[in-house]
């Protein structure tokens, strides 16, 4: 039985929400007391995280998810001021992303870059993810057992661009003290923050078609409009523990191409989405090291339009991450220095 075709039919038929790392990396500048920005150093970041673009599609009659064999990825970030830059992928040496003959063979790269005002805070993030597999076998293949290989889907491609606009009531209250580590909040803070998200993201099955297959593509605008508090609680100016919550509602159009042999199918649908972020986590924040432990969870659901099926996605995201910060090269801070001057930034 030709399973990969059934699963993609189910799951494209009925849309998908992909899923991916949160959008809760924006930063704020702050001058205040509360806050102590590391202004003269430049900030190299490791972070181990256990986010990936899983795919899921709930009907009345079938549960489908997808994952890629991705079971951590690595991100490498710089951070100077009021810019972050980051690169992250999948390391194919460590023993659970590399187990390709049960779960097939994963690669993914992305590429993320923050910008900080004050009150501003501008995010934009680049990812592409290819090679899934079907997490639930055992519901499709009653000959399947845990140790056989997984149903595979090895051209599937999971490309997505997004971003986020927030704005930070509190100049007294630093997001960059928990996401970037280019502040470090000395005291104990709170703010409300509201979030504009859009992502544009593609899911699309780029097998050869075979005389009797179909592969499909489905293309979606997501708009979320958001608000939410964050608090950082900090005890002895160097350890903190940080929780925020926000919820979102939103729009979701999907274009969705069904493509075959002899013919090409085309449809779309518009949705009503609503979205709950959640983000928790303790750290130390030093004068030149630091590190920290964080909780991401997320839930987001909806009913798709022209059918019975509904889409509810609840999962979670732990990372941990190190990093330490030198002094920056007097060409890097002249330069800066230039450029805030002459496009006004304070």
């Amino acid at each position: 039985m030709n399973y990969c075709g059934l699963i993609l039919f189910m799951f494209f038929g009925n849309n998908a929400l992909g899923q991916s790392g949160p959008a809760d990396t924006l930063q704020p500048q702050n001058r205040p007391s509360k806050i102590e920005r590391m202004e003269p150093f430049m900030t190299f970041k490791l972070t181990q995280s256990s986010d990936a673009e899983k795919l899921g599609v709930t009907t009345p009659t079938s549960n489908i998810r997808l994952s890629p064999n991705a079971a951590s990825n690595t991100r490498l970030g710089f951070t100077y001021r009021f810019i972050d830059i980051g690169v992250s992928f999948v390391p194919r040496f460590l023993p659970a992303n590399n187990d390709d003959q049960e779960k097939g063979k994963t690669t993914s790269t992305g590429l993320s870059a923050s910008f900080v005002f004050r009150h501003w805070l501008q995010e934009l993030a680049y990812k592409r993810t290819k090679g899934f597999y079907l997490e639930n076998t055992g519901d499709f293949d009653p000959t399947w057992s845990p140790g056989k290989p997984y149903i595979q889907i090895p051209d599937l491609v999971f490309t997505q661009y997004k971003g986020a606009t927030a704005y930070n009531f509190n100049p007294q209250f630093s997001v960059s003290a928990v996401a970037f580590q280019s502040e470090r909040q000395l005291k104990s803070a709170g703010s409300f923050i509201p979030q504009l998200l859009y992502r544009y993201y593609i899911t699309d099955d780029q097998s050869e078609i075979s005389p009797n297959g179909f592969t499909q593509k489905s293309k979606n605008l997501e708009l979320l409009l958001g608000a939410g508090y964050h608090y950082t609680l900090v005890v002895a100016r160097q350890w903190y523990a940080s929780l925020g919550l926000t919820p979102n509602l939103g729009y979701l159009h999907s274009n969705i191409v069904s493509r075959s042999s002899t013919e090409t199918l085309k449809g779309k649908q518009d949705n009503l989405l609503f979205r709950f972020d959640g983000r928790a986590g303790i750290g130390y924040n030093g004068p030149r090291f630091f590190a920290g432990a964080y909780l991401n969870w997320q839930n987001a659901s909806y009913r798709q339009q022209h059918t019975s099926a509904g889409t509810r996605d609840d999962y979670a995201i732990f990372h941990i991450s190190a990093g330490y910060r030198l002094r920056a090269p007097k060409w890097m801070e002249e330069g800066f220095n230039n450029l805030t001057r002459k496009v006004g930034i304070p």
